[in-house]
């Protein structure tokens, strides 16, 4: 719904405020650039609702980028029938120019992450989004000589046979954006998120209408060999494109089941080290009253301790008062959350410090922490898709509960 309400939106803008935008490109890129830089400097919280859905959910994740690229890929091979191909037609360079702007900000909001894990080891990433950053990395390489072509003062100084085989690898940037789309999606749906699949559909949809029509101009123009070159070498590209798929599929959830398998081994150690810990202070404290030779205290001690073992995950009055900090492995690192404890009860829990997907991280962070708050116990069910997230906040807000126990 939110790429239709983009695709509608950004076509109506263009159509009434096309000849103003024509005359004055300069004036819409100046507002691209400052929505750019808002988009990158939002805060994660605590903003209006329309401002969020605009910045969050169309600005960050390039879904406005993306519209306007579809616009301008679509603009050539449009029916004339169409009404609105005359506007886009017109406008594609001015279109592609903005939609390369705003791609700034989408990068860098997101890909802080993605490229640091593909670069320089940092954090984890799913095998999808892996793939995702890489054919960012080389629409990055096409978009720089492309969007810079598309500016008229360097395309008056081109050839046009140049200018138009340099266009030319726009195809190959289609192509890639989306790739991209696919494999964002795509793991999003690997993780429990089935509400993508629509989107997902959709995009595949307008992609494959576009070569639709490609194909079809293509039979009605009989030119030159080399224009037969172009759609015959997109058609072959499919051949690579479904095994790397078929390649994505397969792969995709054995990384998922390691990166579990070894999220699970880390949480064993911490246990294993609590538990020799824990063991430390109980020999403490059995030879202390062994030395005092107060028997009916160490009977009381080890009373206390089967109580606690026994009522381990349960809150029942049993803590001091005040703020906590707890730290446990999560998705993609670490979960740090602070612990407000008021009448021996949990009264808040806040998330510090996280590494994982926003998106995915919500989803458990919204059902998790009311759901600790009304048992008043860390013994809640994980959220469906964000199980590791859900699982790294319950530990978090156990480890805090220790350090506040009375």
């Amino acid at each position: 719904m939110i790429v239709i309400l983009t695709l509608l939106c950004s076509l109506a803008f263009f159509h009434f405020f096309g000849k103003a935008v024509k005359k004055k490109p300069a004036v819409l890129y100046g507002i691209c650039i400052l929505l750019s830089l808002v988009s990158i400097f939002y805060p994660r919280e605590g903003g209006l609702p329309f401002l969020d859905f605009f910045f969050k959910k169309i600005m960050q994740r390039g879904v406005l980028a993306g519209s306007l690229f579809i616009w301008v890929m679509l603009a050539p091979v449009l029916p004339k029938s169409f009404s609105g191909r005359k506007t886009i037609y017109l406008l594609r360079g001015e279109m592609a120019i903005c939609a390369s702007l705003i791609t700034l900000a989408h990068n860098l909001a997101f890909g802080g992450k993605y490229f640091g894990a593909l670069f320089f080891g940092q954090g984890h990433i799913s095998l999808m989004e892996l793939h995702a950053a890489i054919v960012s990395c080389l629409m990055i390489l096409l978009l720089i000589p492309l969007t810079v072509t598309s500016f008229q003062a360097v395309r008056r100084k081109m050839q046009g046979k140049t200018w138009k085989k340099l266009q030319n690898w726009s195809y190959l940037f289609y192509l890639l954006l989306y790739l991209h789309i696919f494999f964002i999606y795509q793991g999003a749906l690997l993780r429990g998120k089935g509400e993508y699949f629509f989107t997902l559909m959709l995009y595949s949809f307008i992609f494959g209408f576009y070569g639709f029509l490609r194909i079809r101009q293509y039979r009605m123009q009989k030119e030159s060999k080399e224009k037969k070159a172009f759609p015959l070498l997109r058609i072959a590209g499919i051949l690579p494109i479904v095994c790397l798929f078929l390649s994505g599929f397969y792969s995709a959830g054995k990384y998922r089941a390691a990166l579990e398998a070894n999220v699970d081994k880390i949480r064993a150690q911490e246990s294993v080290a609590e538990s020799i810990g824990n063991g430390e202070e109980n020999n403490s404290s059995e030879k202390a009253s062994e030395a005092s030779g107060d028997k009916a205290s160490t009977n009381s001690s080890d009373a206390s301790s089967d109580s606690q073992a026994a009522d381990e995950d349960n809150i029942s009055g049993a803590y001091k008062d005040g703020e906590c900090f707890g730290k446990a492995s999560a998705y993609n690192g670490n979960v740090e959350v602070k612990v407000t404890i008021s009448g021996g009860k949990i009264t808040a829990i806040d998330i510090v410090k996280t590494k994982d997907d926003e998106e995915y991280f919500f989803d458990a962070q919204k059902k998790v922490i009311p759901e600790i708050l009304e048992k008043q116990s860390t013994d809640v069910d994980a959220v469906a898709g964000a199980t590791t997230s859900s699982e790294g906040i319950c530990h978090a807000v156990q480890k805090a509960l220790e350090q506040a126990k009375q």
